[in-house]
C-alpha cells in the first residue's frame, strides 16, 4: 500500500473565494453554453510583487505571450486550486470572477500524481 501523494497546493494557502464559470460549446443564440459553475477557494497570484513565495507559486513563466494574431497578450495572472476543480470536463474554459474582477481562462493544466490523479489545477488568466 502506498502513502498519499503530498498536495502541492496546501488548503491554508487557498484564501481566496473564485466562482469558476466552465463552458462548453454555444448555445443556438451564439451565447456560450455553460458547462458548470464552481465556487471553491483558490491560490491566486495576480501581482507577483506581493507573492508570498520567491518563484510565483510553482512556475517562473513569462507573463508575456503572443497570441495567433501575433499581437501581445499580459498575462493577469494564476489561480491554482486544490484537486480537479472539473473531472467531468476534459477541456476548461470560460471565466473566473475573484477578488472583485472578472478573468477569461486563456489555459488551464491539470498537474498529475504518478497514480494518474489530479493533484492540483492551475488555470493561467488573463
Amino acid at each position: 500500500m502506498s502513502a498519499p501523494w503530498p498536495r502541492l497546493v496546501r488548503p491554508e494557502l487557498c484564501c481566496t473565494e473564485a466562482v469558476v464559470t466552465l463552458t462548453d460549446g454555444e448555445q443556438p443564440d451564439g451565447s456560450p453554453a455553460v458547462a458548470a459553475t464552481v465556487t471553491r477557494r483558490c491560490r491566486l497570484d495576480c501581482q507577483p510583487a506581493e507573492s508570498i513565495s520567491p518563484n510565483r507559486d510553482f512556475g517562473d513563466g513569462s507573463r508575456r505571450s503572443v497570441d495567433a494574431e501575433r499581437l501581445v497578450v499580459s498575462g493577469g495572472g494564476t489561480a491554482l486550486f486544490d484537486g480537479d476543480i472539473a473531472p467531468e470536463l476534459t477541456v476548461l474554459a470560460g471565466t473566473v470572477q475573484a477578488a472583485g474582477r472578472v478573468w477569461r481562462i486563456r489555459q488551464s493544466c491539470r498537474a498529475r500524481n504518478p497514480d494518474g490523479s489530479v493533484n492540483y489545477t492551475r488555470l493561467i488568466l488573463e
